[in-house]
């Protein structure tokens, strides 16, 4: 399954790659499953991925941001996959490196319907860079790392516990900043100079640089802030051009078993696991946000800061 997992990976990274080094593909072409926004590039990468997958030549049933759920073949799906073919696209359109293939898969027999089927049911995951050379792994119960240059690397965490002196980033995109800067404003003035807060377009790549050991954690708490203050959501729906954007299934499907098998400690931003996401479902309902971190220290003083920030923005 990891060697099929990072064929179809590396597949969509060899189609998409030319084009993003060479600045093409910026046009908008529609909206996608879960609203956002669909770039020229998106279309190029989703379909790399369904001619990978039909050259598979056996039934797969898959879900894709832009698409939703397809189903392939005849017959009882031999694989079950969550795939963002490009995570961080304005990255991609722009040419910066933070862009990646995920793929996340579900293998043996399946636990429960294919509507019912959760990012706690992902069995292995692949991300491969595409600007980059990296490819990450992950196997339940087996560890992850990643390989470049023919070569295999093991996590490398942070053991940094100085809330004021971390290395991390915020996803902002489609996020009205200034209700994410009533949360995380101080700590983003705090730590930009003594060790660095980095705004985030793609939550694959902050969440896979917790294992390079570029950053001591990731978050997305937007979600959480739209779910406490309902008289936000007007912000929110005018961040997203019209729609409520947040963390998605098929954008922490692959990467939460590639930092959890690590040692990270991930959570949404009220602490509570995010097993139970719904893997086929990118409706507003649905929709999580993201507390990531080298270790549990950080992440329960992070989680701290984060209740604080909210309990400020409601007063």
């Amino acid at each position: 399954m990891q060697a099929f997992l990072e064929e179809i990976a590396t597949s969509i990274r060899r189609a998409v790659r030319p084009w993003v080094v060479g600045l093409r593909g910026r046009g908008i072409v529609g909206m996608g499953a879960a609203g956002d926004v669909a770039f020229e590039i998106d279309r190029v990468a989703e379909n790399r991925l369904e001619a990978a997958l039909r050259a598979f030549g056996r039934p797969v049933l898959y879900y894709s941001e832009d698409r939703g759920p397809v189903s392939l073949g005849c017959g009882k799906p031999e694989a079950v996959l969550i795939v963002d073919p490009i995570d961080g696209t304005r990255n991609a359109r722009c040419g910066f490196e933070g862009c990646m293939v995920s793929v996340a898969a579900i293998a043996g027999p399946l636990p429960r319907g294919a509507d019912e089927l959760t990012v706690g049911d992902v069995t292995h995951a692949c991300l491969a860079e595409i600007v980059g050379r990296r490819v990450f792994y992950a196997e339940r119960g087996r560890g992850s790392g990643w390989r470049e240059g023919g070569r295999t690397f093991a996590p490398r965490l942070s053991g940094q516990t100085d809330l004021y002196h971390i290395a991390w980033s915020l996803v902002t995109a489609g996020r009205p900043l200034h209700l994410l800067s009533g949360v995380m404003g101080e700590l983003a003035d705090r730590t930009s100079l003594t060790a660095g807060f980095f705004t985030s377009n793609s939550i694959t790549f902050s969440l896979t640089r917790l294992l390079t050991g570029q950053l001591d954690a990731a978050l997305d708490i937007a979600n959480r802030v739209c779910r406490d203050r309902p008289h936000t959501h007007a912000c929110f729906a005018a961040a997203g051009h019209g729609n409520i954007i947040g963390l998605c299934p098929h954008d922490i499907a692959a990467a939460l078993l590639v930092v959890r098998e690590a040692g990270c400690t991930v959570t949404d931003a009220y602490g509570n696991p995010l097993d139970s996401v719904r893997a086929f479902d990118s409706s507003p309902e649905s929709l999580s946000s993201c507390i990531a971190a080298a270790n549990a220290t950080l992440h329960a003083r992070l989680l701290d800061y984060v209740n604080a920030g909210m309990a400020r923005l409601a007063g």
